[in-house]
């Protein structure tokens, strides 16, 4: 199994040309931002390109049990999105206007990843990372072999964006008025060790079905030192302002697609909504609901998500 690296791509000083207005002032760069991207260098020759992008409040390493034995077929790359992990890009919950800045930013890395291996990038995402992953593909086919989506967050078209957060509680089973976005602004910040929260998180929650390997990844790679604790690197502000989103919907682009694309849904609380979309794009595709799962289904049937990547990169 290949060794994961970590490396810190610095950001251009202005936001990329995505074709469209990001809205957020959250989006622009400077020399002193950089992105960090975990990277499992493949142990094959003209190998293809795969970057995941993680979920709201995660982290890349979180994937890592996933990812790390992809790369006897694949080059394998996770970036921390803006606000999570080890990425230090600008991330101020008052000036968070949308998820297009989760676009703008993936486009900066898609960019520096195609014109470093000479050819398109497989895009992988899931929940926030894979609408993330989706949108990029839709800015900038031109860089973009495929996608593979597990359980991405894409709401009714007709939902207005004041209710969606509403709305992906509802889905989450999270009964009102204690909301995803109250959830998370409750959230311990600061741990006295990584025993302490492991203990406290372990089998708990949305953690209840993880797999072995992913809690511990998740830890390693979303705790921060703090004098003699440890500090949550998603900040829970951050984290909440994510489920304040505007346009999540796509439906329109969805359905004019072209290019190849998985997309594993989850069984019991699914944020991907109006299937019909994917269904309808003329393109090379594959659609299923994986058994048993929930939302957080790459870390309870990993097996099943890194089959259906394999089965695309290698096909």
């Amino acid at each position: 199994m290949s060794a994961m690296q970590i490396f810190k791509l610095p950001s251009p000083d202005s936001g990329t040309d995505s074709g469209t207005d990001s809205g957020t002032d959250s989006g622009t760069h400077n020399k002193k931002e950089t992105i960090s991207v975990c990277h499992f260098p493949s142990t094959k020759k003209e190998a293809p390109i795969f970057h995941w992008a993680h979920a709201n409040g995660f982290n890349a390493q979180t994937y890592s049990p996933l990812l790390a034995p992809l790369a006897t077929a694949c080059e394998v790359y996770a970036s921390d999105l803006r606000g999570h992990g080890h990425s230090t890009l600008a991330a101020d919950p008052a000036t968070l206007q949308g998820w297009e800045v989760y676009r703008d930013d993936l486009l900066v890395l898609l960019a520096h990843l195609h014109d470093k291996h000479r050819q398109k990038i497989w895009l992988g995402g899931h929940s926030m990372g894979g609408f993330a992953s989706l949108y990029a593909a839709i800015a900038r086919p031109d860089l973009v072999a495929g996608l593979v989506l597990a359980d991405p967050v894409i709401l009714p078209p007709y939902l207005s964006y004041s209710w969606a957060h509403h709305f992906i509680a509802h889905l989450m089973k999270r009964s009102t008025p204690v909301l995803l976005e109250a959830a998370a602004l409750r959230r311990r910040v600061l741990w006295d060790s990584i025993a302490q929260i492991t203990a406290a998180y372990k089998g708990r929650g949305a953690f209840t079905n993880w797999q072995d390997g992913f809690l511990q990844a998740y830890l390693e790679g979303g705790l921060l030192p703090e004098n003699d604790k440890r500090r949550l690197a998603c900040a829970p502000a951050w984290e909440a302002a994510n489920y304040r989103i505007t346009k999540t919907n796509l439906h329109h682009e969805i359905k004019k697609l072209t290019m190849p694309f998985t997309l594993l849904l989850a069984q019991y609380g699914s944020t991907t909504s109006n299937i019909r979309a994917f269904q309808a794009a003329k393109s090379d595709k594959i659609i299923e609901v994986v058994a048993g799962t929930s939302h957080f289904l790459p870390m309870e049937n990993p097996a099943k998500l890194r089959a259906a990547i394999l089965h695309r990169l290698t096909q």
